[in-house]
């Protein structure tokens, strides 16, 4: 797999577009798999493909980031106080149960009905109005609706956006948090899984790769926001659902 140039291009790809656009990385990445017969349990590469679209959080939200490092607006400190909370839910669960995931959440047959709690809850935000701000408590219902982003399938920005649009927030601070909570763990899962020294350049490619087509996804799903549209993603998502269980079931 290591050696396999154009596994690892189609991954990155699928990896940068898909990490952003709330149609679930880890799903297609897990089709991508069935289709080259990849016979692959553990996340490392997966992870490691996160690396790239998290720099392109990075880059994108650089002047926000820089602002909380500072502290030169009032409410930054809280801020990254919400970001902190809003991550350990779905931490603390992934930390905990990690193996158990690798082993039996790597399989196609889950895609379907995964796929389907996504596409209901990007069809829901058709019907918000944002008119909150964002408080302790909705972080915390957001961080645990976020902790169903470790079944592959469900889009871990598609959940966190969509809740945080249903429970009222506005959709410009929805996808902003949705996508600054992404730094701290992707980062913090990348710390904790990769062995720098493995890393080759076809892996070096993967994440540049990564990270231009995660840039890209987040300018697209930050259009599709402000004009309401994210809710389309929905029909794509039920159409994979429906063909994923054809296909696991065949």
């Amino acid at each position: 797999m290591s050696d396999n140039i154009i596994y690892i291009l189609f991954s990155s790809i699928i990896q940068g577009l898909t990490e952003f656009l709330p149609i679930s990385s880890s799903g297609h990445l897990i089709i991508l798999k069935d289709i080259f017969n990849v016979n692959i349990k553990n996340l490392d590469f997966e992870i490691m493909l996160h690396l790239g679209t998290v720099f392109s959080v990075i880059v994108y939200y650089r002047r926000d980031i820089f602002d909380m490092i500072v502290q030169s607006k009032g409410n930054n400190s809280t801020n990254i106080f919400l970001i902190v909370i809003g991550c350990i839910p779905i931490s603390i669960v992934g930390l905990l149960s990690k193996d158990f995931i690798e082993l039996y959440f790597n399989d196609i047959s889950l895609l379907p009905y995964s796929f389907m709690l996504t596409a209901i809850f990007l069809f829901l935000t058709k019907y918000f109005k944002g008119k909150n701000q964002l408080t302790l408590k909705i972080v915390l219902i957001v961080g645990l609706f976020q902790i169903l982003a470790l079944l592959p399938g469900i889009s871990r920005s598609g959940i966190t956006i969509s809740s945080l649009l249903l429970l009222g927030i506005n959709q410009k601070d929805a996808i902003r948090f949705s996508f600054l909570m992404a730094i701290p763990l992707i980062l913090g899962a990348s710390l904790l899984t990769i062995n720098l020294i493995e890393i080759s350049y076809l892996h070096l490619i993967g994440i540049i790769v990564s990270f231009v087509f995660g840039w890209a996804a987040i300018y697209l799903t930050d259009s599709l926001l402000q004009n309401k549209k994210y809710w389309v993603f929905s029909i794509y998502c039920f159409i994979i659902s429906i063909l994923t269980f054809i296909w696991s079931t065949n």
